[in-house]
């Protein structure tokens, strides 16, 4: 039955469907006004961005920053919003100047677009750090209260790990140096690496020496491995070649995954060495097992070179050995 028409022409069931329609959207503008309301009043400490991503830098969380400032700062942010501001500076006049730096920890040189690139990181960086040192001191504590309850308490070899990843080097230093001196074989290995690469302290490989072989000696694989590999690369003929094979060895020996796949490079190219893709395959395969994450890559050349047999008769030797190792 066709509805009454009104005086404006518009049937009575149309203008209801209108005023049931007009409600809905009455009802859902106040809703919506009502659930915008928290957000638009939420404090600016909420909206931080995240941290932009440097390899060199490691995995950096707005929890892991506040709860490093807290506990090496006393949750005072002024010491370290100004180092990041002085090394953004720094960065910028070496910039200005046509000239690049090097990256300590990882040897790469940035200049011209890659150096600008990296600058826009680190002022990224900057702001996200500032915006934390804003977030009211009551949730600072409970963040870092609620982390404490969830984390492990943090040894003192720990927290120049904690430094380390936080790219303060000197710091971490300062932190391992006595912890080395006193007889800890791992902040003895973590100071030869400090001075091998030039992190916090001059580069000096004397040095680095030095503090691997006091790790290497009480039993620390990764010590090992690192001594025989600065062997071989400043090894200047043969028989200092053939010592760093020895030492790489030994580290490999002791299910070292780093060891293993650097001595199935070596097997693997003939360096001083037979060339010999079959036993590549065998230490390959162990550095696999342990993860190694550059042991894929030759894995996968090695499987073009060498036949079904010989793979699978090298995975299990690989497999054996492991569980021996084991027992």
């Amino acid at each position: 039955m066709v509805g009454r028409p009104s005086k404006m022409g518009v049937s009575a069931n149309a203008l209801d469907r209108y005023r049931e329609c007009n409600m809905s959207s009455r009802l859902f503008i106040l809703v919506s006004a009502f659930l915008l309301v928290p957000l638009l009043n939420a404090p600016a400490w909420a909206e931080c961005g995240p941290f932009p991503s440097v390899s060199w830098w490691g995995k950096l969380s707005h929890e892991g920053v506040k709860a490093y400032v807290a506990q090496k700062h006393g949750g005072d942010w002024s010491g370290y919003l100004d180092k990041w501001s002085r090394q953004l500076d720094n960065v910028r006049a070496i910039y200005g100047e046509g000239k690049g730096i090097k990256i300590p920890s990882t040897g790469t040189i940035l200049k011209g677009p890659q150096l600008s690139e990296y600058i826009d990181k680190i002022a990224q960086r900057v702001d996200v750090n500032e915006c934390l040192s804003k977030e009211p001191a009551s949730t600072a504590a409970a963040s870092t209260e609620k982390k404490t309850q969830e984390v492990p308490k943090v040894t003192p070899f720990g927290e120049g790990v904690d430094a380390y990843r936080a790219g303060d080097f000197k710091i971490a230093h300062d932190i391992w140096l006595p912890l080395a001196e006193a007889g800890d074989a791992k902040a003895q290995n973590a100071l030869g690496h400090l001075y091998r690469k030039g992190l916090g302290v001059d580069s000096d490989l004397d040095i680095s020496r030095q503090w691997y072989g006091k790790s290497a000696a009480k039993g620390n694989r990764g010590a090992l491995f690192s001594l025989g590999d600065i062997a071989r690369t400043t090894a200047t003929n043969k028989e200092e070649m053939d010592k760093a094979i020895i030492l790489i060895r030994e580290s490999a020996n002791l299910n070292y995954g780093g060891a293993q796949f650097t001595l199935a490079e070596i097997i693997h190219r003939g360096e001083d060495i037979k060339a010999d893709d079959g036993e590549a395959y065998f230490w390959v395969s162990l550095a696999l097992m342990n993860k190694n994450k550059n042991a894929q890559a030759l894995k996968d050349i090695l499987d073009k070179s060498l036949s079904a047999d010989v793979k699978t008769a090298q995975s299990v030797r690989a497999q054996e050995w492991l569980a021996k190792l084991k027992k």
